[in-house]
């Protein structure tokens, strides 16, 4: 991810530029393609260009809104509750940045990670994964480049020549972000159903390793230091929690999941939860890339043996929630006698520090709850590792800060919390969070669990029985 692309000004302003650039014509057609638009045809696209404007434009004032009403002390509803690199949860923002990344990767090419450091007096690690000699890295993109140059006219004032180069926009640019933004009028991808009760269940042995990350799919220093945690230890399943940013397009699934994912050794499995960064892109390259590459059948799962169960949910499709044909699966899995279940999905069920609508999931899952038929729930979504103090019944941890960059919560937890994990990077000094992934240990019935940082450490370990 390019540093431009998480600066929030940076972003809301190239966003009003191509707006009223693409308000006033569409980019003209590629080359190869029909000599000209028949009338239905530049009907057709006038009607798209309008649209993608107005889905612009309303991306736009939401996050004006959004930050009047901050400023004014007003908790949002289902905003990040720590500040961060700039990653709002709006399908329309998430899609301009993927463009702007997929741009940027074409004119100046992938961000480089910086080179390793060597280790301080105190041991600390290099943050960064790569080449035993990497190269130096590249000069940060700016949002220049995102705009034509400057007239060279030697007659042209330097004044003049500014006002030029950023008020046109790069036909580039324009081109691309025209062919993103077309994702947000294609909908969504085809849900995978099951057919019998039975269906998506997989077995694990009764002494087994399982790690377990959430929003890890970054493809930057901090994700590929913490594939390399999990690699050192080859966990026999390693289980990822949601988010692949900014949009979850094809293209982010390769180059910042799949390139870096630690795949477990035989004869272990990988699994993936669907979130909602996967689906502002239609949930194309999570349905039809990441499922088919792990060989996972669908968005839900379940992974157990004669003690424990893990269930995997997909509260991605449906925005924090769950479609009729999963909550079906889901209930019907409780029928008879059954391990110990431990829920895992992107969305949480509650909250210490957000302003959450949870409703909507708790519903589907309260008569689990009322039976006290859940054991245990881990999530993501929110960028932090919490433990909670058991809560509606069940044990419940966030396992949310794989890899995007964050600050630590000020505020305090409006829900118990046993452990926060509030371990600082000594070389980020903006965004001082560190990355954690947790391992599980499955003896029997006990499951044995640390969180291990992006430089090894280990921290918190505790026992599920």
């Amino acid at each position: 991810m390019h540093e431009i692309t998480g600066d929030r000004d940076a972003v809301l302003g190239l966003l009003k530029d191509t707006m009223r650039q693409l308000s006033q014509s569409a980019p003209a057609a590629k080359k190869g393609g029909a000599k000209a638009l028949s009338v239905k045809g530049a009907a057709q696209e006038a009607t798209e260009r309008d649209q993608i404007v107005e889905r612009l434009k309303k991306g736009y004032e939401r996050e004006r809104n959004k930050s009047a009403a901050k400023a004014l002390g007003v908790q949002v509803l289902n905003d990040r509750a720590v500040g961060g690199w700039y990653a709002p949860r709006d399908q329309t923002i998430a899609v301009f940045q993927a463009a702007m990344d997929e741009y940027l990767n074409k004119v100046v090419g992938p961000p480089t990670p910086p080179a390793p450091k060597k280790p301080g007096k105190k041991g600390g690690q290099a943050l960064s994964v790569g080449a035993k000699k990497p190269k130096a890295a590249a000069a940060a993109a700016t949002v220049a480049q995102f705009y034509k140059t400057g007239s060279k006219s030697k007659t042209a004032g330097k004044a003049a020549a500014i006002a030029e180069q950023f008020s046109n926009l790069d036909p580039r640019w324009v081109t691309v972000v025209w062919e993103k933004a077309k994702s947000l009028l294609k909908g969504k991808h085809k849900f995978i159903s099951h057919k019998k009760v039975t269906d998506f269940r997989f077995d694990m042995a009764n002494e087994t390793t399982v790690a377990i990350v959430g929003d890890w799919g970054g493809g930057n220093a901090a994700a590929q230091a913490v594939a390399k945690q999990i690699n050192k230890i080859a966990p026999d399943h390693v289980i990822h929690l949601g988010d692949v940013y900014y949009a979850g397009t094809p293209e982010e699934v390769r180059e910042r999941f799949l390139k870096y994912w630690p795949t477990p050794t035989a004869p272990g499995r990988s699994f993936a939860l669907n979130s909602n960064h996967e689906m502002y892109s239609g949930g194309y390259g999570y349905f039809d890339t990441t499922l088919k590459t792990f060989k996972q059948p669908a968005s839900y799962f379940s992974l157990a043996n004669d003690h424990w169960r893990f269930i995997g949910l997909d509260t991605g499709y449906v925005e924090h929630d769950m479609n009729k044909e999963q909550v079906d699966w889901l209930l019907a899995q409780f029928k008879g006698k059954s391990p110990k279940t431990i829920l895992l999905s992107h969305h949480q069920l509650f909250s210490a520090f957000e302003k959450a609508d949870t409703s909507n999931l708790q519903s589907h899952v309260q008569p689990l709850l009322d039976k006290q038929q859940i054991y245990g729930w881990i999530w993501g979504h929110e960028h932090l590792c919490v433990v909670y103090e058991e809560h509606l019944g069940i044990k419940a941890i966030c396992l949310g800060n794989g890899c995007f960059p964050y600050n630590l919560p000020k505020s305090q937890p409006k829900v118990p919390i046993k452990w926060l994990d509030q371990r600082a990077q000594s070389d980020d000094k903006d965004y001082p969070g560190m990355h954690t992934f947790a391992l599980l240990r499955l003896k029997g019935p006990n499951i044995e669990m640390e969180f291990i940082d992006q430089d090894g450490n280990s921290a918190s370990p505790l026992t599920w029985s």
